[in-house]
């Protein structure tokens, strides 16, 4: 790629990245060219390139944006307060910044598959994957440490737990006029046996399976 003016590469790659965005939740992933993009934000065709390697990176670049946010505040998601009302939150607050630029959950979902299918050129994504797992657990330590959790609490199966929960609610976006309070209670009824110190409950179980009894 050619060098570009500094000051104005982050100003225009997200120019880029909006504008891939709109064009794919109008074409989807296959049907989604690189003139297609640069028609949208509003440039020569193949200026693009400029900025981004391929049609992949742009993609890329669609999918991981403002996910350095998101990290952030997994982090900190058990920092105080209502415990599964925080980790609902925290998927609120992502949907709304990736909705805040055009993503919804349709293409969202769209570009995960289409990069778990991917032979390669994929570390990055899963690099920020493998990042979000680790500031859950560290969120969960944390907890624990400060006594917001139980100390018998199994992390690795709480994070999976989590995680779960997360997926599952990213998938429940699809539904139109989703009820976003019922799905509140719903998590918080879900996350109550982790987070209640009880040791017969999953939180203290060392990762067993709470249906096998």
């Amino acid at each position: 790629m050619r060098e570009v003016d500094e000051s104005n590469t982050e100003a225009r790659r997200v120019q880029i990245i909006e504008a891939a965005t709109r064009c794919l939740a109008r074409n989807g992933v296959a049907k989604t060219s690189i003139n297609d993009i640069c028609r949208e934000a509003g440039m020569r065709s193949g200026h693009l390139y400029y900025y981004f390697e391929n049609k992949d990176a742009v993609l890329e670049a669609v999918l991981l944006h403002n996910r350095e946010a998101v990290i952030n505040s997994v982090e900190h998601m058990l920092d105080s307060g209502d415990l599964a009302s925080r980790i609902f939150d925290v998927h609120v607050k992502a949907e709304q910044g990736r909705l805040s630029y055009g993503l919804t959950p349709a293409v969202r979902i769209e570009l995960e598959c289409y990069f778990q299918r991917l032979a390669a050129d994929d570390a990055r994504v899963a690099g920020v994957s493998d990042r979000m797992i680790v500031a859950m657990r560290n969120a969960a330590e944390s907890a624990v440490a400060a006594g917001r959790l139980s100390k018998d609490l199994n992390i690795d199966t709480f994070v999976d737990a989590v995680a779960l929960i997360w997926q599952g609610l990213s998938y429940s976006r699809l539904i139109p006029d989703l009820d976003i309070e019922a799905m509140r209670r719903a998590v918080q009824l879900l996350l109550a046996p982790w987070l209640t110190g009880d040791s017969d409950t999953p939180a203290a179980d060392g990762g067993k399976d709470p249906a096998a009894g």
